[in-house]
Formats: C-alpha cells, sequence, structure tokens
C-alpha cells in the first residue's frame, strides 16, 4: 500500500562551517554536495547546495572515522540529477553507502532493506559480520542501483561455523547487491537480487565498479568512532 513519504528533514545550515571541501556537482550544474566541517580537528559533514539559490541543506551522512577531508568520503551523482550517493568509512573497518532521491525541494534518504541479515545468514553468522565495507556500483535506468559489500566474520565466528554438521555456510565474502527505489512510499527501497561476486561476473560489472578499500587503506586519524561490525540493516 502506497502512503506518502515522511521525508527526511533537510534543514537549511544556519551556521556555515570554516572549512569545505567538493564532492562533486550534478550533471546539469544545479546542485553541488559538499563536505564541510568547522576545522580540520571534526568529522565532516555532507551538504547539498543548490547552486541558483545558494541555499545549502545537510544530509545525514558524514565522516565517522578519520579527519576533514581525508579521502574518506565520495560521492556520485545519477546522470538525471534527481539521486546521488555518497560512500564514507563509518568505523576502521567498515565502510557504508547512503543513497538520496529528490522529492520536490527536499532530498529523501533511501531506508536499505536488511540485505546484511541475509549475507550472515548464508555465512552462518546470526550475531554479526567482523568486518564490513559497502560501495556503490551505479545507477541503472530509472530506480534501480547496485552496490558491492564485502562481509567476513571474525575468526572466532568462522571456528563455530566450521563446526557445523547439519547444513554448510557459503565461505563467500563478496556480495553484488541489486536495489531498487520508490518515490513517496514507504517503504522506499526494496532488494532485487543478491548474488555471490564469482570472478566471471567482477569483469562483467569491473568497469562500473569502485576499487574495493582494504583496511589499510585511507586509516585517517586517530580519532575513531566505537566500532560496528556491520549494518543492521
Amino acid at each position: 500500500m502506497k502512503i506518502p513519504a515522511l521525508l527526511l528533514a533537510l534543514f537549511p545550515i544556519l551556521a556555515f562551517a570554516d572549512l569545505e571541501h567538493s564532492l562533486g556537482k550534478s550533471p546539469d550544474g544545479h546542485f553541488e554536495l559538499i563536505l564541510t566541517a568547522e576545522s580540520k580537528q571534526d568529522y565532516g559533514r555532507v551538504i547539498v547546495r543548490d547552486l541558483k539559490s545558494g541555499r545549502s541543506l545537510e544530509t545525514d551522512s558524514g565522516q565517522g572515522y578519520g579527519y576533514f577531508p581525508s579521502g574518506d568520503v565520495e560521492a556520485v551523482w545519477k546522470d538525471s540529477n534527481d539521486a546521488f550517493a555518497v560512500t564514507m568509512r563509518g568505523t576502521k573497518r567498515t565502510w557504508n553507502t547512503d543513497v538520496y532521491i529528490r522529492e520536490g525541494e527536499v532530498w529523501e534518504k533511501l531506508e536499505f532493506p536488511p540485505y546484511v541479515a541475509n549475507i550472515l545468514g548464508r555465512q552462518g553468522v546470526f550475531k554479526s559480520g567482523r568486518s564490513f565495507t559497502e560501495s556503490f556500483g551505479g545507477f541503472q535506468g530509472d530506480s534501480k542501483f547496485t552496490l558491492f559489500s564485502h562481509v567476513e566474520p571474525d575468526w572466532q565466528q568462522q571456528e563455530q561455523i566450521a563446526k557445523e554438521t547439519d547444513w554448510k555456510p557459503t565461505t563467500q565474502t563478496e556480495w553484488k547487491i541489486v536495489l531498487e527505489y520508490y518515490h513517496r512510499t514507504r517503504p522506499n527501497c526494496s532488494m532485487v537480487s543478491i548474488d555471490p561476486v564469482t570472478e566471471k561476473n567482477s569483469e562483467q560489472d569491473g568497469a562500473g565498479q569502485p576499487a574495493t578499500r582494504s583496511e589499510s587503506d585511507s586509516e585517517g586519524g586517530d580519532k575513531p568512532q566505537p566500532e560496528s561490525e556491520g549494518r543492521s540493516r
């Protein structure tokens, strides 16, 4: 049943940050995504600036590890100018992606279905994953997009999984997830497919797939937040 969407409140920024780092303009040049922070010792927050009106709106996305600006935040615009994705480092071992779509004068954050729980269940892990990365694979068509996710249990969980005799959990850690979004509908996002990434389909998707980030990349500063072992989506 379709219901009016409860749009994410993106409020005008009253006091502008001292530092700004551009994450890219929309293809039509109407909007720009900007990482802002009060100082280089602070985490940056992502804002959307309307370059015609000069109005800036704050999103719900920002750095969770490292200092401003670092390489811990990346953004991709959809060619139609009405959606964008932001990938950022959440903790030392986690990377997360947020996707926003335009609803009139505001930007609505998509609520991803709990696909990580689907992966953990296949791996035989029912609590959490040790390391988790989520990268953006691109927009497709009118309303679909792809995520690439790495979910790997820690060694203790792997030992427990190895004792399983009733069924054989997968050892696959790389996954491709195709999602579809909806306007003014709740839920506003659903899963189309979830498949393990094999060498064959990885080569097919390679042209549009961002490089996988390792734990040693972009370590940033020594100011980590408490670690989350994976999204509870």
